[in-house]
């Protein structure tokens, strides 16, 4: 298991203890430990809520799959990568980025890294002997080309070699898997709303409990 994930979770787990356990010590003094903890446990749950809507709007907690571009084929001439429309690239209906489009440019971006990491991998097993190394190869910006094809986009782009190496152009068809960046923020703000709920739900039998028993305390 890795070192850093377990210091992680030991650090979080005693920052609740230490904050978390100080305040509900603090208010078992004055309100009893069954109401206190429900008062405590309610605010540190609507505090995650609150951050956890801000997290399932923006990517800025806890983050899940991110978007990536998926091997599909690879091959020197569109006739011979087992795509079909793989044998009308670059033309229609094959498009280019558009430029003026920031998620597109960066989508054009990864293409041509993701296109050179599958490359690497073919390399290794030996499929692709067209490049000694994936390192003499390059995208060429003005190749890539988008494809949609039943609600999923394809990109394209010929891998060619860099100045002074050797090797023979490329053309690698790659799937766009957009990820679920935001689905762990949002799972974890449902089931805090949950909780919170019957939280809420406990801190107010609780707090009518306590009403009666000093009421009859009273008298």
């Amino acid at each position: 298991m890795d070192l850093t994930f377990v210091e992680g979770v030991a650090a979080v787990v005693s920052a609740i203890i230490i904050f978390c356990g100080s305040v509900w010590l603090l208010l078992t003094m004055v309100m009893g430990a069954r109401l206190a903890y429900f008062v405590s446990a309610s605010l540190f749950l609507g505090f995650i809520l609150i951050m956890g809507v801000v997290w399932s709007i923006n990517p800025l907690g806890p983050v899940g799959e991110a978007p990536q571009w998926n091997p599909v084929a690879i091959g020197e001439q569109p006739s011979e990568i087992d795509f079909g429309p793989a044998s009308d690239y670059p033309d229609e209906p094959w498009r280019a980025p558009n430029q003026e489009d920031a998620v597109e440019t960066s989508e054009a971006a990864e293409l041509g890294t993701d296109a050179v990491d599958y490359l690497d991998g073919e390399i290794q097993e030996q499929n692709v002997k067209s490049f000694a190394a994936a390192a003499d190869a390059a995208a060429n910006t003005d190749s890539l080309r988008f494809f949609e094809q039943g609600g999923e986009l394809y990109g394209a782009v010929r891998l060619e070699p860099l100045e002074g190496k050797e090797g023979t152009p490329v053309i690698t068809i790659m799937k766009r898997d957009f990820g679920n960046p935001l689905g762990p923020a949002r799972s974890i703000t449902l089931g805090t709303f949950v909780l919170l709920g019957v939280h809420l739900f406990g801190l107010s039998r609780a707090e009518r409990k306590a009403r009666v028993l000093a009421a009859a305390r009273g008298t």
